[in-house]
């Protein structure tokens, strides 16, 4: 597909049927587990000891072993490398947590927004800011990690130190499989530009 020949700002009009859709789900490949969060407090040097001691973590408001807040983003990293066989379990339990309205507008809105951005020679990212909202603990027992992001809104086409572009924000939200529980959620701003200045008019 080639560029559209349009003005910068209608970036903003085309992706307004894809804002405050939610996308597909996705989902870690394995469960939050003990050794998972012992190996992320390995790598941080954490010896909080409601991570690593069953004992003293029953003992805790929490109940249990949880994970590090701060751990819920390398918990939901896609693994280097995955047998096939398991790749197509894991899509076709994926696809089952998805609603026939989000299939409909959003595969994936946020794909099709970035699209669009692509298409006007937008094609540089740079994160602007970020937002997370830790909102639940969470650890062994929970099964694995669902996630799930809209486009909140597309700025107009500005002028920037690094180019021209549009400012992009998702709201990505993360859920348990068990209980399907709302744990964290993260404010994306993407700064999408065209490094030489130009735009496809």
């Amino acid at each position: 597909m080639g560029p559209v020949e349009t003005t910068a700002n209608s970036v903003r009009e085309l992706a307004q049927p894809f804002i405050n859709h939610w996308g597909p789900f996705s989902m870690t490949r394995d469960a939050v587990s003990e050794t998972a969060i012992r190996r992320f407090c390995e790598v941080a040097e954490d010896g909080n000891p409601v991570y690593w001691d069953k004992e003293f973590a029953e003992r805790t408001r929490f109940g249990r072993v949880i994970a590090p807040p701060q751990s819920l983003f390398s918990m939901t990293f896609a693994p280097w490398w995955t047998p096939d066989f398991l790749k197509k379990k894991s899509s076709d339990e994926t696809a089952a947590l998805d609603t026939v309205e989000n299939t409909e507008k959003s595969v994936s809105g946020v794909i099709r927004v970035y699209g669009i951005c692509d298409d006007h020679g937008f094609t540089v990212n740079t994160v602007a800011s970020q937002e997370v909202e830790y909102i639940a603990p969470f650890g062994p027992g929970d099964g694995r990690l669902k996630m799930r992001s809209m486009i909140t809104e597309v700025s107009e086409e500005k002028q920037v130190r690094v180019g021209r572009g549009v400012f992009v924000t998702s709201t990505t939200e993360y859920r348990t499989e068990t209980g399907n529980r709302l744990i964290g959620r993260s404010i994306l701003v993407l700064l999408r530009y065209n490094a030489d200045g130009s735009t496809n008019k």
